[in-house]
């Protein structure tokens, strides 16, 4: 039976579509307030967020926040809401400096750690802004305070599929999406933002193998659709949040407390990763493994399971003492097996799109991934709100966002891997934390330093995407696009709308 939990909004317009959102992570609500952003009077969307769970919350703890996301945060009008929740590097004794502060700084620190000797710290990341970070619910937080009051929220529908309309279905509906509380519901539009294990990219791929692939394999031998599968990296991850206070008594000088910044603790096929959120208050605390063999094979276990201080602490042994004293704080870690979305062929089919996880779940070796789905939902929801984007567009609109939005985001996962190789000193041709020959302890402690300012400076320049590409230039490329496709469209061509100034005003 139809949902009716959450009835729309009221309007005197009749909407131009119905767009159903599924999906209440941060993919999702960034849609939703752009939407609101940008919404012309006069001319609404009849806008539907389906979230699976029973209140819009958030998996995963920490979250970075780097200035192609600030820029965006800036254009929807919630950036100093934002950037009180955030956690920024600042000199020693001084005040923190503003979320968009250009000056290079320290945004990502490198330590070798995989010795009894203190830590090495090799080298540092710096970029424009340095590092900002944050708990992922505080971001949700903002989001949520920021929905349009025309986007209405339906929780506990956890999507099972979405099959296509029939003709004699309800209002001509293009689609009908089915629950797993037994309710449906109807939209002309669908965008998937429902994470790695999307039911919408799932049954996306299976009726466009079924349409195109016909006599072909199996879809999951297909070469085009066996994609729409995540895959396993052969990694694991280790995660807790450790209160700064319980680590402050064992080591108050703790480097991971000092640098205020995403830092690496690395070693040979493992590194740990660090930061602080929620004010200084917990120190989040990521532990990779990378099992020999594992990449491209199945996960043997449930993606996410607990695990016990001492499993962790097995994979660790004769590291430095920081590490040793970190992890006799991680009390009840959990363990993640880490899959990613890679290589997707196409991430829109008729009038429905994915953004995201749902198309390009990443590793977190850049802390991007929340970024890159914001990236994805602020371009499609400025073009859906324009009011000449109607039904009759959205095939367009969605192939303007596809041929921008995932070559780009497929790059970045790209690029976390090589650079999450880097961390752990199995990137070929690049140092490999392998004893060098020397005649000397000496000797052989510098060549090492060598080689290490070396790997230092190739993951400084796969970072370089970060501030080297600016995000404004995917919004005028689908402006440019936008304006061509209604000026061929003829008759139904209107003024230039308002997201579309206030674009052109900041390019």
């Amino acid at each position: 039976m139809p949902d009716e939990s959450a009835p729309p909004a009221a309007s005197d317009a009749t909407p131009r579509f119905r767009l159903a959102i599924v999906g209440g992570g941060i993919a999702g609500l960034t849609l939703a307030v752009t939407l609101g952003r940008y919404e012309e009077k006069g001319s609404p969307l009849k806008v539907d967020l389906y979230e699976g769970g029973s209140e819009i919350t958030t998996v995963g703890a920490g979250i970075s926040v780097w200035a192609r996301t600030w820029a965006i945060m800036r254009q929807l009008g919630i950036y100093d809401q934002l950037a009180g929740e955030a956690v920024r590097q600042a000199p020693s004794g001084a005040e923190e400096q503003p979320a968009d502060d250009t000056e290079l700084k320290p945004a990502f620190v490198l330590r070798k750690s995989d010795w009894k000797r203190e830590g090495y710290e090799f080298g540092a990341v710096m970029i424009p802004n340095g590092s900002t970070t944050m708990h992922r619910a505080e971001m949700v937080d903002v989001l949520v305070r920021n929905l349009p009051p025309s986007c209405s929220i339906h929780t506990s529908k956890k999507l099972i599929r979405y099959t296509e309309a029939e003709d004699g279905s309800t209002n001509g509906a293009a689609y009908v999406l089915h629950f797993k509380d037994g309710t449906t519901a109807e939209a002309d539009v669908i965008i998937g933002a429902d994470g790695i294990n999307s039911k919408t990219r799932t049954d996306m791929y299976r009726y466009a193998h079924e349409r195109d692939c016909m006599g072909a394999q199996m879809q999951e031998e297909c070469d085009r659709c066996k994609h729409a599968v995540p895959k396993w990296t052969g990694t694991v991850a280790y995660r807790f949040l450790i209160p700064t206070a319980n680590i402050r008594e064992v080591n108050p000088a703790l480097r991971a407390l000092e640098v205020k910044c995403p830092m690496s603790y690395g070693g040979k096929g493992k590194h740990i990763i660090t930061y602080p959120i929620s004010h200084g208050k917990y120190l989040n605390w990521i532990a990779f493994v990378t099992i020999p063999g594992g990449e491209g094979t199945t996960y043997p276990k449930k993606w996410v399971t607990d695990a016990t201080q001492e499993e962790l602490a097995s994979h660790f042994p004769d590291w430095e003492v920081e590490v040793n004293q970190m992890i006799s704080c991680v009390e009840k870690p959990t363990l993640w097996g880490i899959h990613i979305v890679d290589e997707l062929p196409f991430s829109v089919s008729g009038r429905v799109a994915l953004i995201g996880d749902a198309v390009h779940a990443m590793e977190t070796h850049f802390g991007a991934g929340g970024g890159q789905a914001i990236e994805d939902a602020y371009l499609i929801g400025l073009m859906l709100s324009d009011s000449r984007v109607t039904l009759s567009r959205i095939a367009e609109v969605f192939r303007i966002y596809e041929d921008i939005r995932l070559p780009f985001a497929q790059k970045v996962v790209k690029n976390a891997a090589k650079v999450g190789r880097m961390y752990e000193f199995r990137y070929p041709g690049l140092y490999d934390g392998v004893p060098v020959s020397a005649t000397s302890e000496e000797e052989e402690l510098e060549t090492t330093k060598v080689r290490l300012h070396e790997l230092s400076e190739a993951i400084q320049e796969l970072w370089k995407w970060q501030w080297g590409e600016r995000v404004e230039e995917h919004w005028d490329e689908a402006r440019k696009r936008l304006e061509r496709a209604v000026q061929e469209g003829g008759p139904d061509e209107q003024p230039k709308t308002q997201w579309l100034s206030k674009i052109c005003t900041i390019m």
